[in-house]
């Protein structure tokens, strides 16, 4: 009878030590999920700060933008000079230049057409502010993918220190299963199902893996040879967003500045088809010397010649050339409107779009947070209790908890979702306050 009792004492002493245990795991998972995050790991701000510094990207724009700098400086310049040295009026039975004929050096200087010179100087800055416009989108775009894949790999890491803390329960329930079947208390099935249940668990700790090291991947094609192996936990707090017309926030965005210029490119390219309309000038500057007998002919203080001309082409065909480039240049200038225009649209339509995703993740983060969570919480441990209590089974604390883990990771996701649009809403609106 001793015996019996000591047993049954050591039973209910395994079996309330075990429930101990399990109830301090439930109650201390988030404690396991913030202390399992709280490693040191690559900043948001860090990457974005190597991102930058690497990018070939924003240097090849900034490379292309000297470049067509030093371009304009050359176009304001006058075309080059032409020098001709000759002989002239030698006669058939004396080849000789130094005993016949004249010594002749001639100088010939084009000038601009009209003031095209300065219509080009124009273009080619106006062309260059295109380009540092276009090396800004660049380091827009990269911060904004950048952002969008970091917070992928958080998503995905945070995921994985949820698992890691719900498989710490799922041990404990296989244990106190297998303890309570020992006891007569659970059948056999209730073990296998905690076995599956963990097993299961496991296969998806292995696919989180498999998604997380992908997307530390996709962040490391921003960082050159910068390793990642894991990002930090914090995240940027949220700032009040409000609904305001997109159209007037777009207009500053590079790419429509990128698209103004061409449009100014354009209407200088029609002022620089009328150019053509007006006649080219050209000045030549002539100096000889006249040889052998006829420089005896005339004296000797005759035998320096000089000349001086005046040239003009007239542009008086023009209907096969000079109308049609004037034609052409003003569809050129309609088609860059045009693009314009559309790109305004299309910027417009995203921005609008992101702004209602915004306010759509933040609704649901706040119904997340002050109901959905609290009562999955309060239904999982209230499962818990009435198994410890042999009141439910083991399927029903399994679903509860199922549950809670998917409605916690969902609350990761929707969190790395709502900053993955505030990075889309700062990159259609740079430099706004919203």
């Amino acid at each position: 009878m001793l015996l019996k009792w000591n047993v049954g004492i050591t039973r209910r002493c395994q079996q309330l030590v075990t429930m101990t245990g399990l109830l301090l795991l439930t109650m201390n998972s988030a404690a396991v999920s913030q202390s399992g995050a709280s490693k040191a790991g690559l900043t948001l701000t860090e990457a974005e700060r190597i991102a930058l510094a690497v990018d070939e990207g924003v240097k090849q724009f900034s490379a292309q933008s000297r470049m067509i700098e030093q371009e304009s400086i050359a176009a304001a310049s006058w075309m080059d000079p032409k020098l001709s040295i000759g002989t002239m009026n030698l006669p058939g039975n004396d080849l000789d230049p130094l005993n016949q004929g004249m010594v002749e050096f001639k100088v010939e200087q084009m000038l601009p057409r009209g003031s095209s010179n300065d219509i080009q100087k124009r273009q080619l800055t106006l062309k260059k502010e295109a380009m540092d416009a276009a090396a800004t989108n660049r380091k827009l775009s990269v911060q904004r993918d950048v952002r969008l894949a970091w917070l992928d790999a958080w998503y995905w890491q945070q995921a994985l220190v949820e698992l890691k803390a719900e498989r710490n329960l799922y041990e404990s329930l296989v244990t106190v299963t297998a303890s309570m079947y020992s006891q007569g208390k659970k059948s056999q099935q209730d073990v296998y199902n905690a076995k599956v249940t963990l097993s299961r668990l496991d296969d998806q700790t292995l696919s989180f893996s498999s998604s997380h090291g992908q997307s530390l991947a996709v962040l490391g094609r921003w960082l050159g040879e910068t390793m990642v192996t894991r990002v930090g936990s914090d995240l940027s707090a949220l700032p009040g967003v409000q609904h305001q017309p997109a159209v007037k926030a777009s207009f500053d965005h590079p790419l429509i500045q990128v698209a103004e210029r061409a449009i100014a490119q354009a209407e200088q390219g029609v002022a620089l088809a009328r150019e053509q309309f007006k006649p080219q000038f050209g000045i030549e500057f002539a100096y000889g010397r006249e040889q052998g007998d006829m420089a005896m002919m005339g004296g000797d203080d005759n035998r320096n010649k000089y000349s001086l001309m005046v040239m003009m082409d007239l542009p008086l065909f023009t209907a096969d050339r000079q109308d049609r480039q004037l034609l052409a240049s003003q569809y050129r200038k309609e088609a860059a409107l045009a693009m314009r225009q559309d790109l305004l649209r299309q910027l417009t339509g995203q921005l609008n779009a992101e702004f209602a995703r915004y306010r759509g993740l933040s609704q649901r983060i706040d119904h997340y947070s002050n109901s959905l969570l609290p009562d999955v919480e309060s239904q999982a441990q209230a499962a818990l209790n009435a198994y410890q209590s042999d009141a439910q089974d083991f399927n029903s604390v399994i679903q509860s908890y199922r549950t809670l883990l998917d409605t916690r990771l969902a609350f990761k996701r929707l969190q790395a979702d709502i900053r993955q649009s505030l990075a889309r809403i700062d990159y259609l609106m740079p430099g706004s306050n919203y």
